[in-house]
């Protein structure tokens, strides 16, 4: 990506980028860039650090510019608020409740009567047989 294709104005970040067969700009405020990195941090960050931010995490960029581009196609530019860019940890989004697996995985007791068929000899005899007498 070349250098001037991001460039913070104000408190937005510029994006010039091809997307779906278009050039498109794409304004990132800095409120979505707060929502993910956490909004102190965010308040602390210089124009230089909000052009490396979009930078390094161009894909999720270019997915919430993508999402706003299946309501309008057509549009040349682009504007992603705070909440429209997903989090890399998955916290916003995520779907599980807690962990997949309910119950320990560990064998369970067996009845003392049954033998446990995985411990026991399956051979019980010579593995060879014998040669057959030559007569």
């Amino acid at each position: 990506m070349e250098n001037d294709s991001i460039r913070a104005s104000g408190t937005n970040t510029l994006i010039d980028l091809w997307l779906n067969g278009r050039m498109r700009s794409i304004c990132v405020s800095q409120e979505a860039i707060g929502a993910i990195v956490g909004f102190d941090q965010m308040s602390a960050m210089s124009d230089k650090e909000r052009c490396e931010f979009v930078r390094t995490n161009l894909p999720l960029v270019i997915g919430a510019a993508q999402k706003r581009l299946a309501d309008d196609a057509d549009s040349d530019s682009i504007s992603i608020d705070g909440g429209e860019l997903p989090r890399p940890d998955g916290r916003a989004g995520e779907r599980r409740a807690g962990d997949r697996r309910k119950s320990e995985r560990r064998k369970a007791e067996r009845p003392s009567g049954l033998p446990d068929r995985r411990r026991s000899d399956r051979r019980t005899g010579e593995r060879r047989k014998a040669p057959k007498p030559r007569s």
